[in-house]
């Protein structure tokens, strides 16, 4: 029995909507969004193209104000990558990650002239004057032109491998222990990556992932899906979704012929795929209704069961099909943390009603099961934070909300939720649309260990503070996978490892003796406060870690556990 002392403990968070696999961006390709003009961003290619000769091509990611760029300069977004990348392909995503920017070469590598017909939900942004291509290419069917002509068009399994354990780790320190992968192109390197990862134990969060549909090719893919789904199967991660997009970002049309969306729903929901679908919308735009018409007729075509499909971002929904989602078991997938943006401004007062709902599908019933749609801006932490998303879903304010005053500048009240609705939504609810509330998203007897403790009991705090609440302690399935800083010391890992070592975690008492040889003289020096010392000694001490693993006389359980607090402790004395 451990007394919290006024701290709160809560189920593992569950994020039902996360693009884990897209931090490979940050870590492989090269980011502009530092940069805050042309000649700072070409120069950040010349420098990048410099520290990597001989590549084959450039990917990077947050070329949103290249547009605004190129047309203050009178040149084609494109030119402004031709001046500085003009022998091999660039290729700049959108933080949106619904558009791209290419240079000339990458166009003639991909064959798209003035000529090339827009796909099937995609649009080739093209000069008015000329008809020529100017470099942007809207939406992911468009986008697959050109990179799936591209040298290396997909991440390696072992940049993909890194990327997950990169993630876990903030994953871990923000309380997320399972989440919900929805996978924006077609990569096996990606399933590959989790598979070798679930082997060796690696993982250290539940992950369901949710593989992209071609819009171009309707049922006839659905064979390959079936197959990637029957090969890829694991302990801590499962393939049984399928991703669609009813629309995308800011093109205000739908991407999918919606006799093909509708057949290609149903074939799916046969074969016993979750579909999940992605409906963003915009006033008198509601592509919520056509994927919920989709779910009718796979209802009326295959008889109703049990599928927990899923609608995403529902930012625009009418009021009518509120009752069409608690009718046909479809469940909602907001990011709340978004709802307190300042994009109300545009919205006349009778469309207000559709915008953001929530409350309305608490009301009615409606499982919501929250998340943060991470990396959906260039502020990746913060939208991936539970409790950020928990506290704008109760204010429906800006985070940065401080005044309890504050309050009185909601737009459309009646969609707040509660707080218990709210922690619900990014706990059992999570858990339900991955058909795991029998095993997580509630504390209960039988249930596996997936658990939270804040530092902070959330119902004894201002709800506008509750985004600064912290996460001291994550576990999954039992086992420590972040600790805080503040709860570690040497003496606390030296109990660790003497419970690894009775648990039998240790090839040999020897490695037992040489782990506590370490701390005990870090316990020394943490009690005469000598910093250096100790972050010096716990390098040591995680070296040696690295050294029995790699002998095969540490059990994965023991290094996962004694990494993590070593980690805390060097952070703590930094």
């Amino acid at each position: 029995m451990v007394d919290l002392k006024g701290k709160m403990l809560m189920p593992g968070f569950v994020d039902s909507h996360n693009h884990a696999y897209l931090m490979a961006e940050s870590l492989f390709w090269l980011s502009l969004n530092p940069y805050s003009t042309v000649e700072e961003r070409q120069q950040a290619i010349k420098d990048y193209l410099k520290e990597n000769p001989g590549i084959k091509q450039l990917r990077g990611v947050g070329w949103d104000e290249v547009i605004r760029d190129g047309k203050d300069r009178g040149l084609a977004p494109r030119e402004l990558l031709d001046q500085v990348v003009s022998d091999i392909p660039a290729v700049f995503i959108a933080n949106s990650h619904h558009s791209i920017l290419v240079n000339s070469k990458a166009l003639e590598v991909a064959g798209i002239d003035k000529n090339t017909p827009d796909p099937q939900g995609g649009t080739i942004e093209r000069d008015p004057a000329t008809g020529e291509p100017t470099g942007i290419l809207h939406e992911f069917s468009a986008q697959n032109l050109v990179i799936n002509a591209l040298p290396q068009p997909d991440f390696t399994v072992e940049q993909y491998k890194e990327t997950i354990i990169t993630w876990q780790e903030i994953a871990a320190e923000d309380g997320i222990t399972s989440t919900f992968v929805p996978v924006h192109y077609p990569t096996e390197n990606l399933l590959k990556a989790f598979e070798e990862l679930d082997n060796t134990g690696k993982l250290t969060a539940r992950y369901d992932l949710g593989l992209w549909a071609d819009e171009n090719k309707g049922i006839e893919q659905i064979g390959r899906l079936k197959e990637l789904r029957d090969n890829y199967q694991g302990k801590s991660y499962k393939v049984d979704t399928i991703k669609i997009f009813a629309d995308g970002v800011g093109e205000h049309k739908l991407v999918w012929d919606q006799d093909v969306l509708e057949k290609t729903v149903a074939a799916l929901d046969k074969e016993g795929f979750r579909v999940y679908i992605h409906a963003i919308g915009d006033q008198g735009f509601y592509p919520s209704h056509n994927a919920l018409d989709a779910f009718e007729y796979a209802a009326e075509v295959n008889g109703k069961r049990d599928s927990r499909h899923v609608i995403t971002h529902i930012d625009w929904v009418k009021e009518e099909d509120v009752a069409r989602f608690k009718d046909l078991g479809v469940i909602p997938a907001p990011q709340p943390a978004w709802f307190g943006k300042d994009w109300y401004s545009d919205v006349s007062g009778e469309q207000l009603k559709n915008l953001n709902r929530l409350n309305s599908y608490f009301e009615a019933g409606i499982p919501v099961a929250s998340s943060s749609d991470f990396p959906s801006t260039d502020t990746f932490k913060r939208d991936m934070y539970p409790l950020t998303g928990i506290e704008v879903g109760i204010t429906r304010l800006d985070p940065d909300a401080t005044a309890e005053t504050d309050l009185d500048k909601v737009v459309w009240p009646k969609e707040k939720a509660t707080l218990e609705e709210m922690i619900t939504s990014y706990t059992f609810n999570g858990a339900n649309l991955i058909f795991q509330e029998d095993e997580r998203g509630s504390i209960e007897v039988g249930k596996k260990a997936d658990l939270v403790v804040l530092d902070k009991n959330l119902f004894e705090i201002p709800i506008t503070t509750i985004g600064e609440a912290k996460v001291l302690l994550t576990m999954f399935v039992g086992q420590e996978v972040f600790r805080h800083f503040t709860l570690t010391n040497a003496t606390y890992i030296k109990t660790l490892v003497e419970q690894f070592e009775e648990d039998g975690e240790f090839a040999n008492h020897g490695v037992a003796r040489s782990l506590q040889a370490h701390l005990d003289t870090v316990v020394r020096l943490e009690k005469k406060e000598a910093a250096e010392r100790v972050v010096k000694h716990m390098q040591s001490f995680k070296q040696l870690l690295e050294n029995h693993k790699k002998d095969g006389l540490i059990s994965e359980v023991a290094y996962n556990n004694l990494k993590t607090n070593t980690d805390s402790l060097i952070k703590k004395w930094q």
